[in-house]
């Protein structure tokens, strides 16, 4: 397929993109199970604004973690990964150290917590699995 017979792609205001989030959430009874169920559905209805416009699922995200209409369930997988964690799996935000003092006085790093949204893990890593999304009224 060529790129002549794609529409163009254009961004979506981050207002609508709430709306319409909240739109299906509404319509699906307050709470969407999985992530991408919830970008399907607002996929489908940015089509009916605008052929051109897509968002993709950690856009969608980060823009609904911030609107307090909606609450954003984070649902954790306990893995060892490799490397230090230099942002926030769910957000991209920056994190901050969780530190701890020792019984002989030592400051020690016990985990990381999300300066943006409500992530947070010790050292063993916490990652996010599966995110439901719920209307708050």
């Amino acid at each position: 397929m060529s790129d002549e017979n794609l529409p163009e792609r254009r961004s979506v205001p981050p207002d609508l993109l709430k709306l319409l989030a909240l739109r299906v959430l509404h319509a699906e009874g307050g709470t969407i199970q999985t992530q991408s169920r919830l970008l399907e559905e607002v996929n489908d209805q940015l089509r009916g604004e605008d052929p051109a416009f897509r968002v993709g699922a950690v856009r969608l995200r980060e823009i609904l973690i911030s609107d307090p209409r909606i609450r954003v369930e984070i649902r954790y997988a306990t893995r060892r990964l490799p490397g230090p964690l230099t942002s926030c799996p769910v957000c991209r935000g920056p994190l901050r150290e969780l530190r701890n003092r020792t019984l002989r006085g030592e400051v020690v790093v016990t985990g990381w917590k999300c300066t943006r949204c409500p992530y947070r893990t010790p050292l063993r890593r916490r990652v996010p699995a599966r995110y439901v999304f719920h209307a708050v009224d």
